[in-house]
């Protein structure tokens, strides 16, 4: 890896409007929610920085979440649809702005940061509202003592792999998974596949998806290298 993944997340609810801003390495989503105080009545998604030409589209595939129950359990969203049907970065971030809806007025943000060390391993670390609440090693795949999850990997912390537990702890372990899983996509030169169907990355999202990953064309300059500065900034 040559430079640092950092991944900003800022999200927001007053009354019936709840949103989140996502900016990454890759990436930049905008998702507002509207709701009635118990489901979601409307979806409202902006598309900033993304990599492939049809990553925009899957805005109206999010419009399948309307009805969904406002909830603080961060795993319910992949109980009412298929990720694999969206754009994950846009579902991800559709389901930040239901649980900060949940916890009612008031604003959160998150930074995370993957970065091998210099002849070592690879660290991950998550910061909610600036304090640090995720601190993990990881060598050989698996997370090394002394953190709280030591002898599992990364990608277990997926939807299944968080249930039961207490809703702000499973809320960071899916972010923090997301951006130990992003942080590969450094050693890849992305702009050398023409489209989605070349990378071979088959179904795993809306632009992956057999019927489009063709005509998901690869949107050259979309990357940015945050490793040096304050990093990714969401819109304020």
């Amino acid at each position: 890896m040559t430079e640092a993944f950092r991944r900003a997340i800022r999200v927001w609810a007053k009354g019936d409007e709840a949103t989140c801003e996502l900016e990454d390495s890759f990436h930049r989503f905008g998702v507002t929610v509207r709701h009635d105080g118990a489901r979601i009545t409307e979806v409202e998604a902006r598309a900033g920085r993304y990599p492939w030409s049809t990553c925009p589209m899957a805005a109206v595939a999010l419009k399948e979440l309307t009805g969904m129950e406002i909830t603080t359990d961060p795993t319910v969203l992949y109980r009412f649809a298929d990720a694999r049907e969206h754009c994950t970065h846009q579902f991800e971030t559709l389901g930040l702005a239901v649980t900060q809806a949940a916890r009612g007025d008031g604003e959160r943000r998150y930074e995370a940061e993957v970065a091998d060390e210099p002849g070592g391993p690879r660290r991950a670390r998550l910061w909610t509202d600036g304090a640090l609440v995720l601190d993990w090693t990881v060598v050989g795949g698996v997370i090394a003592p002394p953190s709280p999850q030591a002898g599992r990997r990364p990608s277990s912390f997926g939807s299944r792999g968080v249930e039961g537990l207490p809703h702000d702890e499973a809320e960071a372990l899916l972010i923090l998974r997301r951006g130990d899983f992003l942080a590969r996509g450094l050693t890849v030169d992305v702009d050398s596949f023409a489209s989605a169907a070349d990378y071979r990355a088959d179904g795993i999202c809306f632009s992956y998806q057999p019927e489009r990953a063709a005509k998901a064309l690869r949107v050259h300059g979309s990357h940015r290298d945050f490793q040096f500065g304050d990093g990714p900034k969401p819109a304020a």
